[in-house]
Order: C-alpha cells, then structure tokens, then sequence
C-alpha cells in the first residue's frame, strides 16, 4: 500500500524527517506506512524539540502536564489492578509502588503542535492524532497486547525493552487484543481463522529504546514491555479512519440519531412484520444516511469530529 507524500511546510517536513530519520519522509510513506513495523535510529539531538521538554524530564513533570484525558496505572506487578482518573499525588504514590503511570491527550503546546504536523502529514482530519505518554520503573512492563491505532513510541528518558511480533490472527483489527481475546463477538468477526485461539507469540524481535529511539507500530502488531531502568517514552497516536469508524461515530455522536423518531420502539419490528413494514422501515432509515453524503454533509461531519477533539 503506497502513499504518495504530500506538500508540507518546512517545519512539518523538519519534524517528521527527525522522526523516521535514517528514512526520508518519502521512503517513509512509500515503503513503511501505514502497515509496515519500522525502528528508527539516530542522534538524539534530532528530536530536541522533544526530549527536552522540561515537563517530560520526568515523572513528577509528567503528572502536571495539561490534559483532556486521564491519568491512570497500569499495574505490571502480581495482585494489582487498574486504577484511573487520578490526582497527579496518587499517580506519583503508585508509580513509586511500582505501577506503570499512562497519561492521555497531552495538550502542552509544544505537543499539539506535533499532533497538528502528523494531521497534516497524514492526511487527517485535524484532531485526530493524540500524544499519551507512559513512565515506570525498572522491572517488567505491559504483557503481549495489540492496539487499534497506528503508533509512534518515541524514547523520552531512561531505557526499555520493546519485544515486538507480527498479527497472524487479526488484520487491521478495530479493537486491541491479547490472548483471549477471541471470545469477544466483535474480535471473533475479524479473525483470519475465528475459531483458533488468540495466542501470545511464541517468536519475536527484542529492542532496546534509548532516549531518541523510535519505533513505528502498525495496528495490530504485538508488543510487550520490560523497562530496563527509569522510564518515560510517548506515544503518538496516529490512527486512520475505516469506514466502520464512519459509521460508529455517526451513530454515537450525531445528535440526529438520537432522536425521538430514531429512538422511539418501532411496531414493525415484529417478527411478523419484518418482511413488509419492517423491511421498508429499515429502507428508510439506510436512505436517511444519504442526507450525510452530500460534500456538506461530509463537511458537518469531518467539522463535528474535529471540534469534539478539541
């Protein structure tokens, strides 16, 4: 699947040649986006703009920074649970317990501004991509998972192993997984052989991130984690949309689907009416989502997705 690069202002070409770097931009998206695992190596210094933000210097910086998500632990010890929306105090608490500390949608200026630079460079609809960011300690991290989105992991402080595997089971699933995961309807649909087990892998490629290692991970691609010391590192999340994401927000987020005549019990779902009232009902409604595809139509929807990222 090949991307043609697109025209960018000097700053976002500077940024995301710092980012795939030894790569240009346009082998990037020629040869490695959106489905291709990828680490990349190189000075430091390249992604200064970063790595030298006074609030990622390290945990306590961290748990300050703006947010519109959340701050949550991630337990990576025996016996413990996740535990979300906390306080910046109880984050640095059961960080110093030993669990892994995950901030969501950072939003300091210098980060939305790298969250307006992929937008643009990928071609998407502005607010999308958001950064998150992780800190633990030393000692082992996340177990074998996949994520739904495409990922930049960029190495802030401290070192961390990184084992990575391709997806044999899944292709471009809307979900994350793990092992197990096979036993949700919706992961089940998606599978290459649905009634074989989701299981971790068995071969893998191990890396060491150091402070300005990078790593591009499709969707899908297994990883697990250990820290080998101290460790902060983001996450740039960078997700294309599907047609199934279209219309999941359509129907979540769109006030007209929450409607009275959208909402209200209809008769002609009865089993006896299904094939006549029923199926012209159901016609109906299939023909309402045409009033969406018209150029405005598209245009309200990208402006409401936008706006409800901000």
């Amino acid at each position: 699947m090949q991307h043609a690069p697109r025209s960018l202002s000097t700053e976002d070409s500077e940024r995301i040649a710092a980012l795939v770097h030894p790569l240009t931009p346009q082998e990037f998206m020629s040869n490695v986006w959106p489905g291709t695992f990828q680490h990349f190596t190189g000075p430091a210094k390249r992604l200064a703009e970063l790595l030298t933000q006074a609030s990622l210097a390290d945990v306590e910086a961290l748990v300050r920074n703006p947010l519109r998500g959340e701050i949550r632990s991630e337990p990576t010890r025996p016996g413990r649970s996740v535990t979300r929306e906390l306080t910046p105090k109880r984050a640095i608490e059961l960080y110093k317990e030993g669990d892994t500390i995950y901030l969501t949608r950072l939003v300091s200026e210098p980060l939305l501004e790298w969250c307006q630079t992929l937008d643009r460079t990928f071609g998407l609809i502005p607010g999308t991509t958001q950064i998150n960011a992780f800190a633990s300690s030393a000692g082992p991290g996340l177990n074998w998972h996949w994520d739904p989105q495409e990922l930049f992991i960029v190495q802030i402080k401290g070192s961390k192993r990184w084992n990575v595997a391709p997806n044999d089971a899944v292709e471009w699933p809307s979900i994350g997984g793990s092992c197990g995961t096979d036993k949700l309807p919706a992961m089940r649909y998606q599978m290459n052989n649905p009634g074989a087990p989701i299981e971790s892998p068995t071969e893998w490629t191990t890396i060491d991130m150091v402070p300005g290692s990078v790593l591009y991970m499709p969707r899908g691609y297994w990883h697990c984690t250990e820290s080998i010391d101290e460790s902060i590192h983001l996450v740039l999340q960078v997700k294309l949309l599907s047609w199934r994401d279209v219309f999941e927000y359509l129907l979540e987020h769109v006030p007209a689907f929450y409607s009275l005549d959208w909402r209200k019990p209809s008769l002609a779902l009865a089993p006896d009416r299904l094939l006549d009232s029923g199926l012209k009902e159901f016609q109906e409604r299939c023909a309402a989502l045409g009033a969406f595809a018209t150029p405005q139509g598209v245009q309200a929807l990208a402006r409401t997705f936008s706006e409800s990222r901000e």
